[in-house]
């Protein structure tokens, strides 16, 4: 299991408690929804009794993010959620590997992780 961050663009009610991120963008939405992103906030977390994770606020607000906008993000975001093809989200995944720099060693970490 790993997490699923949505965007919501229209005027929505939530029922309470419900954590929100404002502004939101693709390219935030793509970045937490990588596999690098999960990893390190699990690394923060603990998983609860019959594998329950819970994203909690205090997790997800520690993940670093780039403040440049990488806008080939935004374009593989805006065509992952216009259909229903798996592979654009290793594509997202390869890029947030690139964005942060990291090496083929530490991507295997990240991939090996459950």
């Amino acid at each position: 299991m790993k997490a699923s961050f949505a965007l919501v663009n229209d005027n929505s009610f939530i029922n309470a408690p419900s954590p929100m991120i404002v502004p939101a963008s693709n390219y935030l939405l793509g970045l937490l929804n990588s596999k690098l992103a999960d990893f390190y906030i699990r690394n923060l977390g603990v998983t609860r009794n019959g594998g329950y994770f819970e994203y909690k606020p205090m997790f997800v607000e520690q993940v670093p993010i780039p403040q440049k906008e990488n806008q080939q993000m935004v374009e593989l975001v805006n065509k992952r959620l216009t259909t229903n093809d798996s592979r654009i989200d290793k594509q997202i995944d390869a890029l947030v590997y690139k964005m942060y720099g990291l090496t083929e060693e530490e991507i295997k970490v990240v991939e090996a992780e459950k």
